[in-house]
């Protein structure tokens, strides 16, 4: 499969790839009004984390995700989420979240999202996934496994009866927009 092309070559194409992405966004890039320190650290941050991917892809000989950015919105729970890749294999369902932040950390935030994401998926599939990996890109090494059980799932389910409880007005003047407009076209045509 992958293997039998060098790590080498692959890591090469993916940093030609990426850097000729970077040239070509970087108009837009400038006009985020950052210095040019801190669009050489991301530059550098986005190269060791493509690095830090390649190597565990290939050393684990990983399959390609059955699904990737999987847009799942469900109208039973009234809930969307992009979950950045699916692996279903010899019965098992494998959630995948890639993280970018500093520390690799397992917060009660990234917690939260499992929770959710694992709900998302059960709804939607009819199966409840085995395992929700958390990947912090920064960090050289296998994904932090969130596994899915019952107590997660009847997390997920009381965070959803909270925020609806919290969230009943229907004024839309009082859930301003912080997104930058995602919001509005993510829940187009749903």
């Amino acid at each position: 499969m992958l293997n039998s092309i060098p790590i080498g070559k692959i890591r090469q194409e993916l940093l030609t790839i990426f850097n000729n992405h970077w040239e070509k966004a970087e108009n837009r890039l400038y006009a985020l009004g950052l210095t040019e320190e801190q669009l050489d650290s991301y530059h550098d941050d986005s190269e060791l984390m493509l690095l830090n991917y390649s190597h565990w892809f290939y050393k684990n000989d990983m399959p390609f995700p059955d699904l990737t950015e999987a847009r799942i919105h469900s109208k039973n729970l009234r809930l969307l989420g992009i979950i950045d890749a699916v692996h279903e294999a010899d019965d098992k369902v494998i959630l995948v979240d890639f993280k970018t932040s500093k520390y690799a950390k397992i917060t009660n935030d990234i917690l939260r999202q499992a929770s959710l994401y694992a709900l998302l998926y059960q709804d939607k599939f009819k199966k409840t996934p085995d395992v929700v990996w958390i990947h912090f890109l920064k960090e050289l090494g296998n994904p932090t496994p969130v596994h899915v059980d019952d107590e997660l799932l009847q997390y997920g389910n009381i965070l959803i009866q909270s925020v609806r409880k919290e969230t009943e007005s229907k004024n839309e003047k009082d859930y301003p927009c912080t997104c930058g407009g995602y919001c509005e076209k993510d829940f187009i045509n749903l």
